[in-house]
């Protein structure tokens, strides 16, 4: 069974922009890693500041080496400065989704 994430992030106020330029920075590198299925970045339409990314990995030990991988680590250092808030939450998948 693959291993879906959720990743919720508040941006500090002004710094959305910012936030979502270093977010897409890492999008494309991330598609290419062993057991991406898929990793996408959400902005919540009703509280802007939010951003919520959607992944889906192959399995728990891939999603971990993700969240090691260099360019993740890269932008893990300059969050502090723009996020207010930020929670990661890797989830077990129950039923439905892409076939």
């Amino acid at each position: 069974m693959t291993t879906p994430a959720v990743a919720i992030f508040l941006a500090k106020p002004g710094a959305e922009e910012k936030l979502e330029a270093l977010f897409r920075s890492v999008i494309a590198t991330t598609l290419k890693e062993e057991g991406c299925i898929s990793y996408q970045l959400n902005r919540d339409l009703d509280q802007p500041r939010r951003f919520v990314w959607t992944e889906e990995w192959a399995s728990r030990a891939l999603l971990d080496k993700h969240a090691a991988a260099p360019h993740i680590q890269a932008i893990l250092s300059e969050i502090p400065e723009l996020v207010e808030s930020a929670e990661v939450i890797p989830l077990r998948k129950i039923d439905g989704g892409v076939v």
